[in-house]
């Protein structure tokens, strides 16, 4: 069964706005059927045109819990926390009361808060109704980075969330794991640019998963991965 499937816009706010009115409908229908809708989203900068539209949205925000799919280990008053990039562009005019779930626990390493913010999660529902997935020119996503330490523990993990563990001195960061990623009811990825554009087609081909980490998402049988990419 075909998996993935692509959609091309001429313009990246064009992608945007389509893939929020795509969110919308999900998240509403969430609403209907089981009263609450959560979403998870990454951050970056592809991103914040989507997140811009999905804050004129209107929707009961008030029902629906976001988290982020994967964070750097900062402060969301930090200019690098997604959480904080959350709050600023989409958790704002008609979604203001939006729920954020934090990734961080601050007095804690990544690992030691591994517990608490598991349980973080739980209290969310146990299906996504849409995770949004980023993607690297590395083939990274979420921070299941091909460069960690610890890619194959992390593309084998069935824990909610997980750790990287890199060599260099970046920012540590922590990660939904794959099985809860593709706990979800719409998969999307959201990515610009010809350089991307030749990643994703590179991962949409048989190869290593920790090559290229995004082929997790894309060669599996759970829920298709639909693709919104402009130039």
């Amino acid at each position: 069964m075909n998996r993935q499937a692509m959609l091309t816009f001429d313009d990246r706010d064009e992608a945007s706005r389509a893939l929020a009115a795509e969110i919308t409908q999900r998240l509403a229908a969430g609403i209907d059927a089981r009263g609450r809708a959560a979403l998870a989203l990454a951050g970056g900068s592809s991103p914040v045109a989507l997140f811009e539209c999905l804050s004129e949205t209107e929707l009961d925000w008030s029902r629906v819990s976001i988290v982020a799919t994967d964070e750097r280990w900062v402060a969301p008053t930090h200019e690098q926390s997604n959480e904080g990039l959350f709050r600023r562009t989409l958790v704002r005019d008609r979604a203001a009361r939006a729920s954020v779930v934090s990734l961080y626990q601050p007095g804690r390493t990544p690992t030691g808060a591994l517990s608490v913010i598991t349980r973080r999660l739980a209290e969310m529902p146990s299906h996504f109704d849409a995770v949004v997935l980023g993607m690297g020119a590395d083939g990274h996503t979420a921070s299941l980075f091909p460069d960690a330490r610890n890619i194959d523990t992390l593309l084998a993990s069935q824990a909610d969330c997980v750790v990287p563990v890199f060599d260099d001195d970046r920012i540590e960061r922590i990660s939904l794991g794959p099985t809860r990623l593709l706990a979800t009811r719409a998969l999307y990825l959201l990515f610009f640019g010809d350089d991307k554009r030749k990643v994703y087609e590179r991962a949409l081909d048989d190869g290593p998963t920790a090559e290229l980490p995004v082929r997790a998402m894309l060669h599996q049988t759970r829920v298709t991965a639909t693709a919104y990419w402009a130039p």
